[in-house]
């Protein structure tokens, strides 16, 4: 029979039958008990960085140059929303303004993705390419991500209810302006890509972990721990804002208005679509929340035993960690349309404070939210199979183990 699993204070677990000496990293000879990685001197070089971001960060950024090109000339139609949209900063009203804006982001894209593996002025660069993903994130998602995102996550049980529903979500997904959204979404994650790429080559760090030639396991361990000190703040500031949301909308169950006029109210209550719209948004809400927890808990790691056919099983790094930026993404831009309305409008229409500050607290949850991610992420690296180095993956502290350990 193999010893049990033990959890040392940082969150890492030893494997199977190792003593607690050797979970401390140390043993009768005062070395790591794990087979040696190849190589951990200050001199050792790791294999070159793929090329695979860079050439995405320049085929996308040709692409964007060359629809701006196509919106000045006529030949592409252009994907933007109205001036009416809510908080829309690019809009077919000023044509030329977006056309032009991305025709710079996509030229300067091209320089900067041409010149990042060549590493000359690798600091500008970074700071250069870190821009480009700044921009895209600020100026070019809107509010329509998180309304595509929330109506989504809400449709399974809509269009039970209202099968039109169904029609009009098909409709918007394949609308212009969010076909755009999606485009510029997908150019700021492949920049961020690009960007932490050239950072790791920069540090002379692993280009698949970001592990640099100075790892040890002590470091591992200590790193690990901050992750999951930082991801639990994160996760609980990220959980207290996401529920102001739902605090609007499912009170209208009993009759609570919640900050709404009277006669918008009920406007909403003699409609019974926009009551379940909204209710089964503010369950969406709520939903997200507590998905949110399992960045600190075990069944982040592991599938829970209610999980039929997938108990137990390890649950992929990106399973959680992409869906859970591309949220941040869309709570970020949902926050900046909320300030371009509060400017175009000249302030907060009256009556409407509760649910400014509901709207309001999206950037600060989707901030939050991007702390808990990479937290989370940087708790759940293993052994990385390009420089041999890292650890097991840890469990929370606070989670014991759903499986028994390998023998």
């Amino acid at each position: 029979m193999s010893a049990p699993r033990s959890t040392d204070p940082t969150g890492s677990t030893p494997a199977a039958g190792q003593s607690a000496t050797a979970a401390a990293g140390t043993g009768a000879a005062g070395s790591d008990p794990r087979p040696a990685p190849r190589d951990h001197s200050p001199g050792t070089r790791h294999p070159p960085a793929s090329s695979l971001p860079y050439g995405a960060a320049l085929a996308w950024s040709a692409a964007a140059l060359g629809m701006a090109l196509g919106w000045l000339t006529g030949v592409v139609p252009p994907g933007l929303s109205e001036a009416s949209a809510f908080g829309a900063l690019l809009t077919t009203d000023h044509l030329g303004v977006a056309a032009s804006a991305t025709f710079l982001v996509g030229a300067l894209g091209v320089v900067i993705a041409l010149l990042l593996p060549r590493s000359r002025a690798p600091r500008l660069l970074e700071v250069s390419a870190w821009t480009v993903f700044a921009v895209l994130l600020l100026a070019y998602i809107d509010s329509t991500l998180l309304v595509w995102l929330g109506y989504g996550l809400a449709m399974p049980v809509l269009v039970w209810v209202e099968p039109a529903l169904g029609v009009d979500y098909v409709a918007l997904t394949l609308s212009a302006p969010l076909l755009q959204t999606l485009y510029f979404t997908a150019g700021a994650g492949i920049w961020a890509w690009a960007s932490l790429t050239h950072r790791r080559r920069r540090l002379d760090g692993c280009a698949r972990c970001g592990r640099t030639t100075a790892w040890t396991p002590d470091t591992e361990r200590a790193l690990r721990g901050r992750a999951l000190r930082t991801g639990r703040i994160a996760v609980g500031g990220a959980f207290a804002l996401a529920l102001f949301y739902p605090a609007l909308r499912l009170p209208w169950l009993f009759g609570y208005s919640m900050g709404m006029a009277e006669e918008a109210f009920a406007a909403v209550s003699s409609d019974p679509t926009a009551m379940m719209i909204g209710l089964g948004l503010g369950a969406a809400g709520v939903l997200g929340a507590v998905l949110m927890l399992g960045l600190v808990q075990g069944w982040g790691v592991r599938f829970p035993r209610w999980m039929v056919g997938l108990s137990g099983r390890r649950v992929p790094v990106t399973l959680a960690v992409l869906p859970a930026t591309l949220v941040a993404m869309a709570l970020v831009g949902m926050g900046r349309s909320v300030l371009v309305q509060f400017w175009q409008l000249g302030g907060v229409e009256p009556g409407m404070g509760s649910h400014a500050v509901a709207f309001g607290a999206m950037p600060l949850w989707g901030a939050a939210l991007a702390v808990a991610t990479a937290a989370y992420a940087v708790r759940r690296r293993a052994e990385c199979a390009v420089c041999e180095r890292g650890l097991p993956e840890a469990w929370p502290v606070a989670a014991p183990p759903l499986l028994p350990p390998r023998r």
